[in-house]
């Protein structure tokens, strides 16, 4: 081979690498993805400016086993093409696992990540122009306590963010039992009274007994 044979060789096995990680990212199947939430996108960084994207839960509370809505969606005129979204127990760190199980979202596939089964969503290629998607999460039957939401949104190769906490705040799992206590019925004072008759003929045994004493008064003086 002469040496220009030699370098379109050496580029097109550059290209082909390069492109396969771009495929494989843009599939959403890399659980190498699932510790750092981080896309594979080279020497590019994590965008430091305000991401311009938002993760909306419908609910801020949620039953043990119960399910909520939540949207991911662009506040402003930008539209995403990646994604990566998890729900993570707030009280522990992030490399504790994602808990909880997502259904189908409206523009994705799910993934299970480890410790899990369909415990993340992801996208299913970055072609598609992506303004909201929908899927619904599912909290764990033995979990009590405050999850987050944190989605990793993907504009373009060299413009992602990471990790990005849902809005609105934390959402509260809590057990059937504390949305119930047991009802006591209310204590009732009775004050002893007597009879309405009991009183009038009291009354009325007091007055004659001082018109009778009345006359006995006067003899005596």
């Amino acid at each position: 081979m002469n040496f220009y044979s030699n370098l379109m060789l050496l580029a097109t096995v550059q290209l082909l690498c390069y492109v396969s990680v771009l495929e494989a990212y843009s599939n959403g199947s890399l659980l190498e993805a699932c510790a750092t939430m981080t896309p594979v996108h080279e020497t590019f960084e994590p965008s430091t400016e305000p991401c311009l994207y938002e993760t909306r839960p419908s609910e801020l509370t949620v039953i043990q086993g119960g399910s909520i809505s939540v949207d991911l969606r662009n506040i402003s005129s930008n539209s995403f093409r990646g994604y990566m979204t998890m729900a993570f127990d707030a009280s522990k760190p992030d490399d504790a696992g994602p808990i909880g199980t997502f259904g189908m979202p409206t523009d994705g596939q799910l993934l299970s990540c480890p410790g899990g089964v369909n415990n993340t969503i992801t996208h299913k290629d970055n072609n598609s122009i992506k303004r909201n998607v929908t899927a619904i999460w599912t909290a764990p039957a033995d979990f009590v306590g405050s999850v987050i939401f944190k989605t990793t949104f993907v504009r373009g190769l060299s413009e992602y963010w990471v990790k990005v906490p849902s809005a609105g705040g934390n959402i509260t799992v809590f057990s059937e039992s504390t949305t119930s206590s047991p009802t006591t019925p209310p204590t009732t004072t009775t004050t002893s009274t007597p009879p309405c008759g009991a009183a009038s003929s009291v009354s009325r045994s007091w007055i004659w007994g001082v018109i009778l004493l009345i006359p006995l008064m006067f003899q005596q003086v």
